[in-house]
C-alpha cells in the first residue's frame, strides 16, 4: 500500500470518527458536515470527496460502527475455551461492558436515531440491528439452558442486558454530576462490570 493510499485511508478513519461522535451527540438533523470537517481536522471539501453527501456519511459512520462491533463479537472466544460455563458467561458479560465503555457513542448515535422511526432508522435495523439482536438471542438462550439466567422472556431480557451494560456510559455526564465518578475510569469500568455480573449470573 503507497503513501497516498494510506494517506486518504487515514483521512477517511478520521472523518467517520468525528462523524460518530458529532451524529451521536446532535443527531443526524443537528449535525452539519462542516461541524464534522472541524472535529475531525479536515478542510470541509473532503466531506464530499469521499462521501459524497450528509447521508452517505451517516451511513458510512453506522457500517463502520457495527463492522467494529461485530468483529469484537466474532473474535471472542467459544465456551469450550474456558474452565467453565459460569467463566465464559462471566467473561462475556464483561467484553460487553468493556465494548460500551470504550464507545458510548454507539449508544448515544442508537438513543438519537431509536427514537423516529426514519428511513435511516429503518436501514440500520434491517442491515446491522438484527444481526446484533440474533446473536444476543442465542446468547441469552444459551444462558437459560445452562440455568444461569432465568427463563424469562427473551426480548425483555436483551434490552435488559443491553441497558444494564451501556446506560452507565450513555449517560456519562450525569453519572459524573450525580455520583462523582468518572465511568471512562479503569476501576470504575471493572466495578461496573462486577455488579452486572453479579447481578445477571444466578
Amino acid at each position: 500500500m503507497n503513501m497516498r493510499v494510506r494517506q486518504r485511508d487515514a483521512t477517511r478513519a478520521m472523518i467517520l470518527e468525528a462523524a460518530l461522535q458529532e451524529f451521536s451527540a446532535h443527531g443526524f438533523d443537528g449535525t452539519s458536515t462542516r461541524a464534522i470537517a472541524a472535529k475531525a481536522g479536515v478542510h470541509h471539501a473532503l466531506i464530499k470527496y469521499h462521501f459524497q453527501s450528509k447521508d452517505l456519511l451517516w451511513r458510512a459512520a453506522v457500517t463502520f460502527l457495527f463492522e467494529r462491533q461485530l468483529a469484537e463479537l466474532a473474535a471472542f472466544p467459544p465456551p469450550d475455551q474456558f474452565a467453565d460455563k459460569r467463566d465464559y458467561a462471566r467473561e462475556m458479560l464483561r467484553q460487553r461492558v468493556y465494548y460500551w465503555a470504550r464507545h458510548p457513542e454507539h449508544a448515544r448515535l442508537m438513543v438519537q436515531e431509536s427514537c423516529r422511526d426514519t428511513e435511516r432508522f429503518r436501514w440500520m435495523v434491517d442491515t446491522f440491528i438484527k444481526t446484533v439482536s440474533e446473536a444476543s438471542e442465542q446468547f441469552i438462550r444459551w444462558l437459560q439452558n445452562e440455568e444461569l439466567v432465568p427463563r424469562a422472556s427473551t426480548p425483555a431480557l436483551a434490552y435488559i442486558l443491553v441497558g444494564a451494560a451501556q446506560l452507565f456510559y450513555t449517560l456519562a455526564p450525569e453519572v459524573q454530576r450525580v455520583w462523582g465518578i468518572d465511568p471512562a475510569n479503569p476501576e470504575a469500568i471493572e466495578a461496573h462490570a462486577d455488579a452486572l455480573i453479579q447481578l445477571v449470573l444466578r
